[in-house]
């Protein structure tokens, strides 16, 4: 006798996938699912809906109705409704809900410019920020050091995040990315997010000058010693992004592009920087690295390892540069093959 599934309410079975999910997902990576979820399991208690197994393709067209009326942007309500439906998948892979209920879902067309942010830091600013850090006042204070090795190596913030001292090599100039998920610092790609990416000399010095001087010896609790630490251990994920919003503010190199003044503006504060709308979030610092990475000859096959992103998501979220750049930076090397003066002295 084939056992039958037991029932679920909405918030039952969301959390049973979602602790799923953490078995080869990062944390937050989950979390995310559970916030776009989470908009699907209030509407299914405000309507009374008490068992997944009661759900029909009509109810998922009713709820699909009611995020499209909140105005939502086009790639925000594309990414809730494709969490939905994975979920829903699972749950009629395990006779949870009908086979038909997850095919319901209709994800809303998206253009290739509504699902590419084209914030990021600019290759010119970043150029002038770092210099800025590298001869002023501040040079090898830890935003030195994270935008040094963030617009180097291209890194997700949780993969900076989890660098200790130990995993970086001075004398050979790389870092050691490792997925510690038990220890609290997970990769976004699991064990596949491993990898060795060297760094230049002028970030070798930035870190070990912050390390030497300026960063508080502080162990975590699993007493690993952090690369970025506080006076509390390990940084947290908001705190290295308050890092970088303070580091990217853009009148460290030139005047305020805000018509602002820096002695008074309290956008100049590592606890206001992000108000700024010139500065910049680690995703957007990572965007910039990547494309910068590409407009100085690296192939995408080489960038897709270092920052440990696919080709394809590469080239579709990540590659800024503008037509004319691409023409000036990676095409007009190539001329000279289309010449036939060329082919006759061959």
């Amino acid at each position: 006798m084939t056992p039958t599934a037991p029932e679920f309410t909405p918030r039952e079975a969301v959390d049973r996938w979602l602790d799923r999910q953490l078995l080869d997902k990062a944390d937050q990576t989950v979390k995310g699912y559970r916030g776009r979820l989470k908009h699907f399991v209030d509407w299914a208690e405000a309507e009374g809906v008490e068992r997944m197994s009661d759900l029909s393709g009509w109810d998922i067209e009713s709820y699909e109705t009611r995020r499209r009326s909140n105005d939502l942007e086009p790639i925000t309500l594309r990414n809730e409704l494709l969490t939905l439906r994975q979920f829903l998948r699972y749950c009629a892979r395990v006779d949870v809900v009908d086979d038909a209920v997850p095919e319901a879902v209709d994800l809303p067309k998206v253009s290739k410019s509504d699902q590419t942010d084209e914030t990021f830091l600019e290759e010119d600013a970043a150029g002038q920020l770092l210099e800025a850090f590298r001869s002023g006042e501040t040079r090898h204070t830890r935003g030195h050091a994270f935008l040094e090795l963030a617009w180097y190596t291209g890194a997700r913030l949780g993969a900076i995040r989890g660098l200790d001292l130990d995993d970086i090599d001075f004398g050979q100039g790389y870092v050691h990315f490792h997925h510690r998920p038990e220890q609290g610092t997970p990769l976004k790609n699991g064990v596949d997010g491993e990898r060795v990416v060297g760094i230049s000399e002028q970030v070798t010095e930035a870190l070990r000058t912050y390390i030497r001087d300026l960063r508080p010896s502080e162990t975590d609790e699993y007493g690993r010693k952090p690369l970025f630490t506080t006076a509390h251990g390990r940084i947290s994920r908001n705190a290295l992004r308050t890092t970088s919003y303070y580091a990217t503010v853009p009148c460290r190199f030139g005047d305020c592009p805000h018509n602002r003044s820096q002695s008074s503006c309290e956008w100049f504060s590592s606890n206001q920087a992000s108000k700024c709308p010139s500065s910049r979030s680690p995703h957007q610092v990572r965007s910039g690295s990547i494309t910068w990475q590409l407009n100085r000859g690296l192939r995408a096959d080489v960038v897709s390892e270092r920052v440990n992103a696919s080709v394809e998501v590469i080239e579709q979220h990540y590659d800024q540069a503008s037509p004319v750049d691409e023409f000036q930076q990676r095409r007009q090397r190539h001329l000279d093959k289309l010449d036939f003066e060329g082919d006759e002295n061959e």
